[in-house]
């Protein structure tokens, strides 16, 4: 008897286990975000960031993550990476740099250097870190170190999609255009968000842009020439 009902418990524990995990997949959905500006028009490179989830925490990865010099610009442009997580910075150029960035969330240089750096660079506080070089005045780079493992960045349609549950309430969005103050986002709590709703998997968000759009130097009219070369 006393086997009976233990083997009955055992069958109704592994049931209920079952259903949780049901329960939890149907929760998990995949929801689209789109992020245009004030005239309608996609924002690409925008980080969207879902914020407050029991699950949220930021997950360091265990690679580097890659911020690239190429023709004397930063590449990519601005690099989405997760708090606690290493940036390396080789450097593709046949001309020598010298990165830095003053940047509260992790201020820091890597002095005159060709190649590879030795070592990367921790980025273990959440913000975003404005890149420079000490040599070319017209490198401008962006490290966005999110604190939240659901971020990622628009692609050129402006859109995202994340496997989210059906209640998320606060969503933040940056993008280097948005404000002056580069560590500026636009923070949307749930008022926000059902506005924007198109359905149950899909919202558009309107992000203004402050700042102009950059026009970049032409590469070689900055710098010290041949005399940096490798």
């Amino acid at each position: 008897m006393t086997l009976l009902k233990s083997a009955q418990y055992s069958i109704h524990f592994l049931v209920s286990l079952a259903c949780a995990a049901a329960t939890c997949v149907v929760l998990a959905q995949p929801i689209t975000f789109t992020v245009v500006d004030e005239s309608g028009k996609a924002v690409e490179g925008a980080v969207v960031s879902v914020l407050g989830l029991p699950d949220s925490a930021p997950r360091p990865q265990a690679n580097s993550a890659i911020m690239d010099q190429v023709d004397r610009q930063f590449k990519p442009r601005v690099l989405l990476v997760q708090q606690g997580q290493n940036v390396s910075f080789p450097n593709s150029d046949n001309i020598r740099h010298h990165v830095y960035s003053f940047s509260k969330p992790k201020p820091f240089e890597i002095k005159l250097y060709a190649n590879k750096p030795d070592e990367p660079v921790l980025f273990n506080n959440a913000g975003v870190v404005v890149l420079g070089c000490n040599i070319h005045d017209n490198m401008l780079g962006y490290i966005y170190v999110a604190d939240s493992a659901y971020a990622r960045m628009t692609d050129n349609q402006g859109t995202v999609t994340f496997d989210l549950p059906a209640k998320f309430k606060q969503i933040s969005l940056w993008h280097q255009r948005y404000s002056f103050d580069e560590s500026a986002r636009m923070i949307l709590g749930n008022d926000e968000l059902q506005a924007a709703k198109s359905d149950d998997s899909h919202y558009t968000l309107v992000l203004p842009l402050a700042v102009p759009a950059p026009e970049l130097e032409a590469p070689a009219a900055k710098g010290f020439g041949n005399s940096l070369r490798r």
